[in-house]
């Protein structure tokens, strides 16, 4: 009986779990809690009132399914969506302040300090910013390694970008046949969503004759 009654409380618990809680509670919510699709969603007007904003008007909120964080602002809009969240290199730690965003299959730059977007998500491949913004075109971004924590932009063109989106300088991305320093990939795998390129192993890195 007792374990009837713990079953019954966790399944109770579940039922009556908030899908949109107030956002101080940094828990997630569902995609239902907004109407709109993509650029144009909004929270229901009932939820509204759960929500905490910061400083400059916004509230954050993790939205399950498909995981994504965003920004709204007073009114509930969804004013910088798809918000890389990696720590060191983008929101909350961003350097010079620009964090990494994606709109749809495009990226660009947004002010992390009150979440402006400051360079439009038109690129395909957007590097987390340093001195300058780098991004391309019309490219391809592919893995140099399994947890994709280095990439390889590939064809394309390539830009280096201030704060203000004005252009740098321009470079040509590599083509695929040189995109491992210069030579091609022994292979590329697709797996999760992920295009992984296996490198030949660098003849001149001083660890390559290491065993």
């Amino acid at each position: 009986m007792k374990w009837l009654m713990a079953v019954l409380l966790l399944v109770s618990r579940f039922a009556l779990a908030d899908p949109c809680p107030p956002s101080s509670q940094q828990e997630d919510w569902s995609a239902t809690c907004f109407k709109g699709q993509g650029a144009t969603r909004q929270v229901k007007l009932e939820h509204l009132t759960k929500l905490e904003f910061d400083g400059s008007g916004h509230a954050l909120i993790v939205i399950e399914r498909p995981r994504e964080l965003v920004a709204v602002d007073r009114q509930g809009l969804v004013v910088v969506p798809g918000i890389y969240h990696t720590g060191d290199f983008d929101y909350p730690n961003a350097r010079a302040g620009l964090g990494r965003f994606r709109s749809g299959a495009k990226c660009g730059y947004f002010d992390s300090r009150n979440f402006q977007i400051r360079i439009p998500a038109s690129f395909d491949q957007c590097e987390a910013f340093d001195e300058s913004a780098t991004v391309c075109a019309d490219c391809v971004s592919y893995c140099v390694d399994h947890d994709c924590h280095q990439r390889v932009m590939v064809g394309g063109k390539g830009y280096h970008l201030d704060q203000r989106n004005r252009v740098l300088s321009r470079f040509t991305p590599p083509s695929l046949a040189q995109a491992c320093n210069g030579v091609p990939p022994n292979s590329v795998e697709r797996t999760a969503g992920k295009s992984i390129l296996r490198c030949p192993p660098d003849v001149n890195s001083p660890f390559s004759s290491v065993h």
